[in-house]
């Protein structure tokens, strides 16, 4: 009896490693993309808010970011800042494809999430939830941190 006892307690580990290193596996080609620097521009009344970040697509393939969507907002759209003869103008975007290994810059002058409609007051330090969908079905959810008006 002892010496089962003994026999079990290495093989239910060595399962336990195995079900976690495939679980996450298992995640990592489910949704290859990597989200740092998650950040939202706060600004005063109600006035729309951008949400930036980095994604950077960590599989072999290459990945379609489709749009967000948040609770917090009654709308979320990407949108592209373009610069042309001294003007500025913003054009929505409707899908991004990430190469394997780029990272795509969200930032004032570029891509950027337009959130639109807040259904709370939000604050500098708050973190707001983000659902980043991706085609095939793949999605995920971020916290974004709310930062003064001032950043990038």
């Amino acid at each position: 009896m002892r010496l089962k006892n003994v026999l079990q307690q290495p093989l239910l580990g060595l399962a336990a490693a195995l079900c976690m290193a495939f679980s996450g596996l298992a995640q990592s080609a489910a949704n290859p993309a990597l989200v740092e620097h998650a950040r939202i521009r706060w600004l005063p009344g109600d006035l729309p808010l951008a949400g930036y970040f980095d994604l950077t697509n960590t599989g072999r393939q290459p990945l379609t970011f489709m749009g967000a969507s948040s609770g917090a907002f009654g709308g979320v759209m990407m949108h592209r800042t373009i610069h042309k003869g001294g003007e500025t103008e913003m054009m929505a975007v409707h899908d991004l494809t990430v190469r394997p290994g780029q990272t795509l810059h969200f930032s004032p002058d570029g891509y950027h999430l337009m959130l639109m409609a807040r259904n709370r007051t939000l604050a500098t330090g708050d973190e707001v939830p983000i659902h980043l969908i991706f085609s095939g079905g793949r999605s995920m959810d971020v916290m974004f941190a709310v930062g003064g008006a001032n950043m990038q």
